[in-house]
Formats: structure tokens, C-alpha cells, sequence
């Protein structure tokens, strides 16, 4: 063998034996993936069903979810339980819960009723003075948390409060309890005194002696001194009477608007016009008109009308031209009667539409605005004017819950109001 035969041989030896002593190649580790953490349920969103109700001596009664609760502020406080002892409680304030329903003056106690028909009374001043008391969330339900008072106050699983009330202490009779009011007769005949009377005489313990005339005549009855109050819609008239000393003080109080009513056959041809100029159509038509002639705020409103209109039937007297010297009722059954024209308020009309035979002809003119006032007849003239009944009355009349009475007369029956309420108003506002 050739040396360098033996010399590649030997050289192959020594690479075997290098590559032996290295060893297997060693593995690629593989990377360890971990696996991806469980994702946390989301917290379930507070129920939107009613869970607590409020009613009872409140403005505004509610019916709260956990939803409502939860969005007002929500505390966490350490509160003394008499029989647990220290203790964390999660809830809103229960002050704010009965701020958010409006507590009426008089409240005297809460009621907290369970869902197994548990009952618990607590002192109202108790809890106005009870700054950490909580309506507290436990699970699904709301526990009182009434820090300071006895364990029966901590009702569980409440699901209703009620704000109760006293009742009202009587009031103290009037020392002369009798007033009379004179007042016009469209008061009376559209039914309004009816529904105020009987409130007034309950509220206040005075009994109401009422005289229904026309304005004219009831501010004869203050000058005299025979009445105390009246309710009146002759403006013009009650500054004269006001300007005379007659009267103390004077009130804006409703007001509605004239209207000229008449057969269905309409003679004259007036529907639809202004009302100078259906004044003036009848005039020359001659036809059939009654007159109430009996210086009654309408009666003083007429005869303005047929001087706007440059006429003076009054004083010519003609046979179309019938003075019944009545209220507005009786003076509208005559016209339904002899097929006439008249001037009437529409309070009036309305409530007695059924019983006559006339038709709504002409309306809407702003000289037909029918304004009332109630007016104190004045105790310096007359000793014996009842002056406390007359400015009860006139309070009552003015006051908010009466004026809102006013405004909702009629409504069912008609469809509209009778009367519109202005107590919140002035003269100036009306245009007068």
C-alpha cells in the first residue's frame, strides 16, 4: 500500500473517532406556550325592576330599582348593630331617598314593610336626626341600617316605605264666623260657587251667606255696608268703588269672555262678525234683543258695546229692545224664548246650553274679555264688616290650590274651561 493511501485512511480514522466523541446533536428545545388565563365573568348589572317603594305623605311617590338606588351615591360605613355589634354595610343614605320623593310637611313616621309582610314604625324626627342611616343592599334585598336605634327599626328584606302623617290639628273656629258675599250672578248660575263654597266654609270654619245680583248692585250692597267680600267683573265700576273708599283691598282672581248668543236662524245675519258691527246689524234689523237691565257687570258691558257702536237703544227704547231686569239665567230663557239676541258670559252659557234654544253667533273680540275681582269691603267705613272672614275669603280665592280648582272647572263636562285662573297675574297683563 502506497504511503499516501494509508496516510487518507489514517486521516479518516482520526475524523470518525472526532465526530463519535461530539455526540448526537442535541434537540431544538420547543418553547413552552402557557395556556391563556380564564377570563372573569362580568359583574352582573344591577336590576332594573322596582325593588323599593316610596309613597305615602310624599310630593312624588316612586317605585326604585337597584339600578335607581345605585345611581345615587353609594357609601360604605361601619355601623353598630344592637345585636351583631360592629358591622360593614354598603347602601345610599336614606335621607337622600326621601329627599328624592319630597317629604310633606307633617310627617311623623316611617313605615318599613318586608317582603313576608314584616312591619316597623320609626319616629320621623328619629331619622331627620339619623345621618349614617342607610337603605343598605344585602344579596338581592335592602336592609334599614339604623344606627343608634333599637334592632326592630333594622328591618330586613324591606321592600316599601311610608311616610305617615298626623292629621291636621282642626282649626281654631273664627270668632265671627259669619261673612255674606255678594258676588254677580254668572258665578252662581255657572255652577263655580258651588264647587268653592263648600271648600272654603270646610278649610276655614266660616259660614258663607251668599247674595247672587249683578255687579252693579253687589257694589251698592259694600257701599252700604251690607256685605263684607264681593266677586265682581265690572272693572271700570270697581276703580270708581275702590277710588270711593268703598272698598280695602281688591284681587285679581279669573276671568272668562262675553259672547253673543242667538237663534239658529240668526235675522240678523250676525255670525261671524266683529262685535260692533253685529251690534250695529241688529240694531238695524230691528230684531228681537234682551237686555238685562239690571246694572250687572254684563249689563254694564252691553251698554259699552252699543256706545262703541255709536247706538243708544237704552234710551230709544224700541219694542225689540226687552229689559227683563234679571240674572243672566232667567234673562237667557226669555231670549231662548222669544227667539232673541243676547249678551251673556260664556261660563253661564255653557253650563246651561241644554236648556235654551241658542247658538254661540259671535266670540273671540278682545272687547269681550269678562274679568272678576274679589274685593274686601272696608272696615273703616262700617264697624260691623266682617274684615277677617272677607280676607279669608279673598286668600282662598287667590290661593293656589283654589285657583287651580278654577282652572280645571268644567274641563270634563265641556271640554274647556269655564273660567280661566289670574291670580299670578295683574290687570296690566289683561289689558286693563
Amino acid at each position: 500500500m502506497s504511503r499516501t493511501i494509508k496516510f487518507v485512511l489514517l486521516f479518516g480514522l482520526i475524523l470518525s473517532l472526532a465526530l463519535s466523541a461530539c455526540g448526537a446533536p442535541v434537540p431544538t428545545e420547543t418553547p413552552i406556550v402557557e395556556a391563556p388565563a380564564a377570563t372573569e365573568a362580568p359583574a352582573e348589572a344591577p336590576s332594573t325592576d322596582p325593588i323599593l317603594t316610596i309613597s305615602g305623605a310624599v310630593d312624588t311617590e316612586l317605585a326604585l330599582s337597584e339600578a335607581d338606588l345605585r345611581g345615587m351615591e353609594v357609601v360604605q360605613l361601619n355601623a353598630e348593630h344592637p345585636k351583631k355589634g360592629p358591622t360593614d354595610y354598603e347602601g345610599v343614605r336614606l335621607s337622600e331617598v326621601l329627599a328624592k320623593a319630597g317629604v310633606q310637611e307633617g310627617a311623623s313616621a316611617l313605615l318599613f314593610t318586608a317582603s313576608d309582610g314584616y312591619e316597623s314604625e320609626v319616629a320621623y324626627a328619629d331619622v331627620e336626626a339619623c345621618a349614617d342611616c342607610l337603605v343598605a343592599f344585602d344579596g338581592s334585598d335592602l336592609t334599614m341600617v339604623m344606627p343608634g336605634l333599637s334592632s326592630k327599626a333594622w328591618a330586613k328584606m324591606v321592600v316599601k316605605i311610608e311616610v305617615k302623617a298626623d292629621a291636621p290639628a282642626a282649626a281654631e273656629p273664627p270668632a265671627n264666623p259669619n261673612i255674606i258675599l255678594a258676588t254677580t250672578t254668572s258665578t252662581q248660575d255657572s255652577g263655580l260657587l258651588d264647587v268653592l263654597v263648600p271648600m272654603f266654609q270646610e278649610q276655614t270654619g266660616y259660614t258663607v251667606q251668599t247674595v247672587a245680583v249683578g255687579s252693579g248692585e253687589a257694589m251698592k250692597m259694600g257701599e252700604e255696608g251690607n256685605a263684607d267680600v264681593l266677586l265682581v267683573h265690572a272693572p271700570a265700576s270697581e276703580v270708581k268703588f275702590m277710588d270711593g273708599g268703598f272698598g280695602k283691598d281688591r284681587m285679581l282672581v279669573m276671568h272668562n269672555d262675553f259672547i253673543l248668543v242667538g237663534p239658529a236662524a240668526d235675522p240678523a245675519t250676525v255670525k261671524g262678525l266683529a262685535i260692533k258691527d253685529a251690534f250695529k246689524a241688529i240694531f238695524e234689523a230691528g230684531a228681537p234683543f234682551i237686555t238685562r237691565g239690571d246694572d250687572s257687570g254684563t249689563h254694564k258691558k252691553e251698554l259699552a258695546l252699543w256706545k262703541s257702536a255709536e247706538l243708544d237703544p237704552a234710551a230709544e227704547k224700541p219694542e225689540w229692545y226687552i229689559e227683563t231686569g234679571q240674572g243672566m239665567g232667567a234673562s237667557m230663557t226669555v231670549a231662548s224664548e222669544k227667539a232673541a239676541y243676547i249678551l251673556t258670559d260664556r261660563a253661564t252659557y255653557l253650563a246651561n246650553k241644554d236648556n235654551y234654544q241658542l247658538e254661540i253667533l259671535v266670540e273671540g273680540d278682545k272687547s269681550l274679555l269678562n274679568v272678576y275681582h274679589v274685593i274686601t269691603v272696608n272696615p273703616e267705613k262700617w264697624d260691623a264688616v266682617n274684615y277677617d272672614g272677607a280676607m279669608a275669603f279673598s286668600k282662598f280665592m287667590t290661593d293656589p290650590e283654589t285657583q287651580k280648582v278654577i282652572g280645571e272647572f268644567g274641563v270634563d263636562k265641556f271640554g274647556q274651561p269655564l273660567f280661566y285662573p289670574d291670580a299670578d297675574k295683574t290687570d296690566a297683563d289683561l289689558g286693563l
